[in-house]
């Protein structure tokens, strides 16, 4: 087991250059996603962009420690939120979904696909 010290060091040293300023770019995102919804009632739609972003950050910090299933994890999560941002988008939900970082989900699911051969 790592220490918290060891695995910041891994995660910045490790992987090539963008991924930690991507990573820092996640857990900004992640904690502006909380601030901004910090008045709505919790057991609400509006919380689950912050379920999203929690799965961004968490599995691109994996990614980070050049770890096979944070990369996985993410390409799957950028999938899912793909198909129900397209599913959602023609009809009316009252509520409907729409990724603020759709597009740039996609361009980070590129760098890990092209970085994947050197993932443990």
């Amino acid at each position: 087991m790592r220490s918290l010290k060891e695995l910041t060091v891994d995660i910045v040293k490790k992987p090539p250059v963008s991924f930690p300023v991507i990573g820092l770019f996640h857990l900004l995102w992640f904690i502006y996603t909380i601030w901004s919804d910090r008045h709505e009632p919790f057991p609400d739609l509006v919380w689950l962009e912050v379920l999203w972003m929690f799965g961004y950050t968490t599995f691109w910090i994996a990614a980070c420690d050049l770890r096979k299933w944070g990369a996985m994890g993410y390409i799957v999560l950028t999938l899912v939120n793909a198909c129900v941002y397209l599913a959602t988008r023609n009809h009316k939900i009252p509520l409907g979904y729409f990724s603020d970082m759709f597009l740039l989900d996609g361009l980070f699911s590129i760098f890990l696909v092209f970085y994947y051969k050197k993932f443990k």
